[in-house]
């Protein structure tokens, strides 16, 4: 189970583990995991729709008549990578950074529709992909059946991954994956998974991630796009917006780990191990309010039953929820919380746990449950 947040903002660890009573709940559970997702997946969609529109770390430009679009590599070969090789893959090696690839046969209109829809439509768009490619491929090339799986671009020359200067005593890490049985990677949309997939192999990265002596490699325009702390540190005067790699501090592998797959997928859920308290903490600092709100959910599906009846590990875990939110600062978590308490009050009070939680928690409890009792009388 997640374990408690931060010591320093909570120097007694109660103990225990959260309970986590789903049966009889999967009503509740399904519902609030289909707003978690439909929220998590919208983000992500405007997310990478804003990164189009800045252009923002932007590393190709298309010619379509006399109107120019700037575009992302990167994305492109995550969501259609067909329309990729049949245009870039082609030409890239001929070209400078600065010369776009010119678009025949599509109207600007039609184009630009595309492009929206690349990054930000959360269903499958092959069938968009195959209208448009069939419009600008040359017969003879259209006729040929090419394979464009992962594995095969993975080995182009286009891709290939770049040497970086590194420290000494950094080691290289052989995978990114969480390794963790009950962890299900489930991305918010087809547009989480398909830059998830983009993340996982890894394809076509250009800045480089050092986390406790750990490498994920990763790509600037997605980091920009879904962290504002990224953005401002790779787009900015900091001094690693210039670096092929930087070294991030106060996050562990795994926590680390958890953050990428937010960045990529949208996912929905953390491993066992995590803190959920340092992830909540790591998302406000780097500007993830969806994962903050993948944390939420966490806590009050894991450590609060979503507030249901009260069974004897819940009150424990329901304390520890408390404290993490009180930490946090999450103050509609620590709200519902409060109200749990003070209406089990007669169950807390005898509970040994309760006597292990801060004095100011304890006195905001009293105080509630005696305005309540006003309130009754």
């Amino acid at each position: 189970m997640a374990r408690c947040g931060d010591a320093s903002a909570a120097p007694v660890v109660l103990q225990g583990s959260p309970g986590v009573c789903r049966r009889g709940l999967q009503r509740k559970g399904s519902c609030e995991r289909r707003r978690l997702k439909a929220l998590v997946s919208e983000q992500l969609s405007q997310d990478l729709l804003r990164l189009l529109r800045e252009e923002l770390h932007s590393d190709v430009t298309f010619s379509v008549g006399c109107t120019l679009f700037k575009a992302h590599k990167a994305v492109l070969l995550a969501r259609v990578p067909d329309f990729y090789f049949h245009t870039i893959g082609q030409t890239s090696n001929n070209l400078t950074n600065h010369e776009p690839v010119t678009v025949e046969n599509v109207e600007v209109s039609e184009f630009r529709t595309f492009l929206q829809s690349v990054y930000s439509s959360n269903k499958d768009i092959n069938n968009e992909e195959e209208i448009l490619r069939k419009k600008i491929v040359e017969s003879e090339i259209s006729q040929k059946k090419l394979d464009f799986s992962f594995q095969k671009y993975k080995k182009s020359s286009d891709y290939a991954v770049q040497k970086h200067e590194i420290p000494d005593d950094i080691t290289d890490i052989d995978d990114n994956l969480i390794s963790n049985d009950n962890y299900e990677l489930e991305p918010a949309s087809e547009l989480g998974e398909d830059l998830l997939k983009l993340y996982m192999k890894p394809c076509c990265p250009d800045i480089d991630i050092f986390v406790d002596g750990k490498c994920f490699k990763a790509h600037r325009a997605i980091l920009s796009a879904r962290s504002s702390y990224f953005a401002a540190m790779l787009s900015g005067c900091w001094a690693e917006s210039s670096q092929e790699y930087v070294t991030l501090q106060g996050i562990n592998n795994l926590e680390m780990n958890v953050m990428m797959h937010f960045i990529y997928g949208g996912t929905l859920d953390f491993p066992d191990k995590a803190n959920v308290g340092q992830i909540l903490n790591m998302a406000d600092m780097y500007g993830l309010e969806g994962l903050k709100e993948v944390a939420i959910y966490i806590l009050r599906r894991d450590y609060c039953n979503f507030f249901q009846k009260p069974v004897p590990r819940t009150l424990v875990s329901i304390l520890e929820c408390l404290i993490i939110a009180h930490s946090v600062g999450v103050e509609s978590l620590f709200a519902d919380c409060m109200k749990w308490i003070v209406k089990h009050f007669a169950r807390f009070w005898s509970e040994r746990s309760f006597a292990n939680v801060p004095p100011e928690i304890q006195k905001s409890c009293l105080n509630m449950l005696i305005q309540s009792l006003v309130s009754t009388t």
